[in-house]
């Protein structure tokens, strides 16, 4: 979508202001003004998931559960679908849903995937080629991480180029084990152990390549982060790969917390490069690793800049557009700093370039960012405001060709709570429309926000 497409979508839904503002776009640039800020439309937003059921006539919450709608993620595809997954954490279980395409209502109502025990912590969603779904989760209970897919999926992905045996039926397999061998969850899905430990799967991001193969990063028990990958030689999915990951250290000492959202990205030529935090105490400094095929991890760290407190909690990573993977934009953010900070890495040379644009100021205690091709979506939860969706329109490139922060609009989805987990998400879809899915503590429910 064109950036002149980008500005006329808040018009076109009614969601945006005559007046744009600029955002500082340097460092040691004080703090821009707010931002114009709007109400969505009622009909952009849905509600997805909700413990409140019909009692006497009216909606009331059912008993003690708040707690439908933790770990939401949201992926769009080609087909202009919205997928997401949650966690019901009053029952524990995992639960997942699709909309019907360009829409922003379901399809189907949500299916559970799995409801043995209490699992769904650290949960991400990650879409195979052709839509599939695909997801991590640890289980609390038996301190297991796994990753969890649907066979019959294999037709769409081998369809779509994926390396994928679709052949012959995927056999019956356990509902439970106790030796690592994949087991059989709910709504078609399968289960492969991917790490076991107390607290396995911080921090953790699942990415997935042109071929299907899956990567997951993850920190385990003893303070590392780790790596689980399907290995080249074995189909991306099959009865014969299903378990199968190779594992290695990306960082031997990386102190992984329940607060760290990192990402993962799979480059064309099969390059791993994953965004995460050594969370020390009020101290998260922004890493990167990088493992190319065939050879050894590397990884830097951001000390520059205004400050390391708390930089890098929560990150993202976009492969630059034209580069041909040679550089990858990294978004995170800064807390300290109050503000959405964009570095760029020289993959080749595992190295920051010297650019480093502000491109929001945003107080907020939970904040994610999508990239679209006319600018960002930045969605925050901002305490005593509410939950926001940050419209930022891109600049004029720099000479290096990084990009830089134009003019921007928020609009206010949810109203004031003091939440402060990362429970939210965005994502941009191919028209360059944003989708957000978020936790409201108001209503204990999962939103979507869809225009």
């Amino acid at each position: 979508m064109s950036r002149r497409g980008l500005l006329q979508l808040g018009l076109a839904t009614g969601l945006a202001t005559a007046l744009v503002t600029g955002v500082g776009a340097c460092d040691g640039c004080g703090a821009a003004p707010p931002p114009p800020t709007s109400e969505p439309s009622p009909s952009a937003i849905t509600i997805v998931d909700s413990p409140k059921v019909p009692e006497g006539g009216a909606d009331v919450v059912s008993g003690p559960r708040r707690g439908m709608g933790w770990y939401p993620n949201i992926e769009a595809d080609d087909d202009g679908r919205l997928h997401l997954a949650w966690v019901d954490a009053d029952a524990g279980d995992v639960r997942y849903a699709v909309t019907a395409p360009g829409g922003s209502h379901l399809a189907e109502p949500p299916v559970t995937i799995d409801a043995l025990g209490a699992v769904g912590s650290f949960l991400r969603l990650a879409l195979a080629p052709g839509g599939a779904p695909l997801l991590s989760y640890a289980r609390q209970d038996t301190a297991i991480f796994r990753f969890a897919w649907r066979p019959l999926d294999r037709g769409v992905m081998r369809a779509a180029g994926a390396a994928v045996d679709a052949d012959g039926v995927f056999p019956e397999l356990p509902a439970q084990t106790t030796t690592g061998a994949p087991v059989q969850l709910l709504a078609g899905f399968i289960g492969e152990e991917v790490g076991y430990g107390e607290q396995v799967g911080r921090g953790s991001s699942l990415g997935v390549d042109k071929d299907g193969r899956v990567a997951i990063a993850y920190y385990s028990a003893d303070d590392r982060l780790r790596l689980a990958r399907r290995p080249a030689d074995v189909a991306a999915f099959s009865v014969l790969s299903a378990g199968v990951f190779e594992k290695r250290d990306l960082d031997s000492w990386a102190r992984g917390s329940i607060r760290v959202v990192s990402d993962t990205a799979i480059l064309d030529d099969g390059t791993v490069v994953v965004a995460y935090a050594h969370d020390v105490a009020t101290d998260a400094r922004l890493r990167i690793a990088v493992l190319p095929p065939g050879g050894k991890p590397s990884m830097i760290e951001d000390l520059r800049g205004p400050t390391v407190t708390l930089d890098g909690l929560t990150s993202r990573l976009v492969p630059r557009a034209g580069s041909g993977g040679a550089i990858v934009d990294v978004v995170a953010h800064d807390k300290t700093a109050g503000a959405v900070v964009l570095r760029s890495v020289d993959i080749k040379n595992v190295a920051w370039l010297p650019n480093r644009t502000r491109l929001v100021d945003v107080e907020g205690v939970a904040v994610t960012v999508a990239r679209a091709e006319g600018g960002w979506f930045t969605l925050a939860r901002i305490p005593d405001e509410g939950v926001f969706v940050y419209v930022i329109d891109a600049g004029v490139p720099a000479a290096d060709g990084s990009p830089t922060a134009g003019q921007t609009r928020r609009i206010r989805l949810d109203g004031r709570s003091m939440q402060t987990d990362n429970w939210l998400d965005v994502v941009a879809r191919k028209d360059g429309r944003p989708a957000a899915v978020w936790f409201s503590t108001a209503d204990a429910a999962l939103k979507l926000y869809a225009p």
